[in-house]
């Protein structure tokens, strides 16, 4: 299905900007527009549970979050000295950018480097499925997920940090 009206009033998004609007705001502006399997595949993807079954951009997607998660478990395990080979999850194609991302972000000081990192990784790979139609759910799908990255990014703020190391500490004084 295309979704031309939808996909060209949709504002610009990159990297490290803050979201024009959220997932949420966004998932109510497609009401009515997106088919009801559209639809549904998108509450799924903004839910974080992909159908990894499912054909098109909701199975790629699915395959290449798989893919990430398993290589960072692998970088982990390696770091540590420990064997991810265990609990690998199998998943469809492969996809060398996932990879390539994950290797940079391992090589990062920090944890939050190496978050933004993967999240840089995630952001290419949903420019990649979106690439072969531009007007279709697949953008839709795109644009849905990079608001997802977007919005995690602006939550981390220096008062949200303050607060919820309040709350831990208050927590573990109880």
């Amino acid at each position: 299905m295309s979704y031309e009206y939808l996909v060209a009033s949709l504002p610009l998004l990159f990297w490290g900007d803050p979201p024009p609007f959220s997932a949420s705001d966004f998932r109510h502006r497609c009401d009515g527009v997106l088919t009801p399997a559209d639809g549904a595949a998108l509450d799924r993807l903004l839910a974080g549970r992909p159908d990894p079954e499912a054909p098109g951009f909701e199975g790629a997607w699915a395959a290449r979050e798989t893919q990430l998660r398993n290589a960072v478990a692998a970088a982990r395990a390696a770091r540590y000295g420990g064997d991810a080979r265990a609990n690998r999850r199998p998943h469809p194609g492969w996809d060398g950018g996932i990879e390539k991302s994950v290797t940079d972000a391992f090589v990062k000081e920090s944890p939050l480097e190496r978050e933004m990192e993967l999240d840089r990784g995630r952001w290419r790979a949903l420019d990649d499925l979106a690439r072969g139609k531009p007007f279709g759910a697949e953008a839709v799908f795109a644009f849905a997920l990079k608001l997802r990255i977007a919005e995690r990014w602006a939550a981390l703020t220096d008062e949200a940090g303050r607060a919820k190391f309040e709350a831990l500490l208050a927590a573990i004084g109880s």
